[in-house]
């Protein structure tokens, strides 16, 4: 199933909630999800478990989602910002937890007037929902934690971590409080269906205005659930969020609890790649690039073994200008991945080749990486 497939196209029986039909866990989920604690050094539980929670809406037929609230699959880790951020300051985000869940379906909004359209594609997928501890206290720690997060889960080849598709999605619980009170003793309001850097910034930035102004006017601030309109620059609720107790928790009578041994952790652990802060200074230092270029190689799966693969024997800044340039704008025309995309190594380094002995010309060239990716192997 791919996120632009036609609506209620790709539904399985028990995602639609059709009765006697039973869901089962996906065994390579709890592989990608070892692979993301351990990146995030944190510590694969060797037991975990599902759990029902409960709550009515269009979007989860069941009546209920299956979750690790209370067992989850990793613990602990962090999420560290500094000067490779652009801050004058160093600062480690705690993680609580990471759960694997089913994720619920797709509403949609404004295609008729009043009504709410569901779509069942994405119900039931398994999602690794990642839970920060509250350490992050301004707009810009947030947006630069979720950048981090993205290209670390990008490069250890959890996910695509697009958030234009929903590979990736980011809900944020804002909170403010008094100089004299305790720093989490505000009411939060969680912000959901932030889908890009820039809406992240904005929409806490919002959020955090409109709960000191409703402070200030003497007002308390209401739990609830909000979205960001970004023409307006606020956020509108939702709907009033409920407390844990009202999810009514329960284990998960179908979905059989997973046990994992030390050494079954310890072989996940070698199969770790390299991870992105360890290859970005290896990287500058051994082939001379900037920062800046090396950060975009990072950024795209699969693109490091590319580079380093292309640039055995050749001028390494000439193979990172072609690929972050020519192929990464190929890439975009195409709404590509790299991961997807016929381009191969062997391809690349051979038309570098045949334009420094100026076999071919750099138009020539262009055209003939279009071909390579478009399937061709011979010019």
């Amino acid at each position: 199933a791919k996120w632009d497939d036609p609506p209620n196209t790709n539904v399985a029986l028990a995602d639609a909630g059709i009765p006697g039909s039973l869901p089962r866990l996906n065994p390579e989920c709890v592989g990608i999800a070892a692979r993301a604690i351990l990146g995030l050094n944190g510590k694969v539980q060797k037991q975990s478990s599902f759990d029902r929670k409960h709550y009515f809406y269009s979007d989860q037929p069941l009546g209920f989602q299956i979750t690790q609230q209370r067992s989850p699959i990793g613990r602990g880790g962090k999420v560290s910002l500094g000067h490779n951020e652009g801050l004058d300051y160093t600062k480690d985000i705690r993680i609580h937890q990471l759960q694997l869940e089913q994720d619920t379906a797709k509403s949609v909004h404004d295609v008729y007037p009043g009504y709410v359209l569901t779509d069942l594609n994405r119900a039931g997928v398994a999602l690794l929902e990642i839970v920060s501890e509250p350490d992050i206290e301004t707009p810009e720690e947030a947006a630069l934690y979720v950048r981090k997060m993205q290209t670390l889960l990008r490069h250890i080849r959890v996910s695509h971590c697009n958030m234009e598709e929903g590979s990736m999605r980011c809900d944020v619980n804002v909170s403010v409080y008094r100089n004299s009170d305790h720093r989490l003793s505000g009411t939060r309001c969680e912000l959901k269906n932030l889908n890009s850097l820039k809406v992240i910034r904005g929409a806490v930035s919002a959020e955090i205005r409109r709960q000191i102004e409703t402070i200030e006017s003497g007002n308390p601030v209401e739990q609830e659930t909000r979205g960001f309109d970004a023409r307006q620059g606020k956020t509108f609720v939702i709907r009033s969020k409920e407390d844990a107790p009202d999810y009514r928790y329960m284990p998960e009578p179908d979905i059989p609890e997973i046990h994992l041994t030390d050494e079954w952790i310890e072989a996940a652990r070698l199969a770790l790649p390299e991870l992105p802060e360890v290859a970005l200074a290896r990287i500058q230092e051994q082939y001379g690039l900037s920062k800046e270029t090396v950060e975009t190689i990072l950024a795209e799966p699969g693109c490091v073994d590319l580079f380093e693969d292309t640039a055995r024997g050749r001028n390494a800044k000439t193979v990172a200008s072609w690929i972050t340039s020519e192929v990464f704008g190929q890439l975009s025309y195409r709404a590509q991945r790299l991961q997807d995309s016929m381009l191969t190594s062997g391809q690349l380094s051979g038309l570098i080749d045949a334009l420094e002995t100026k076999s071919v010309t750099s138009a020539q060239a262009k055209k003939l990486l279009i071909a390579y990716m478009n399937g061709e192997t011979q010019s």
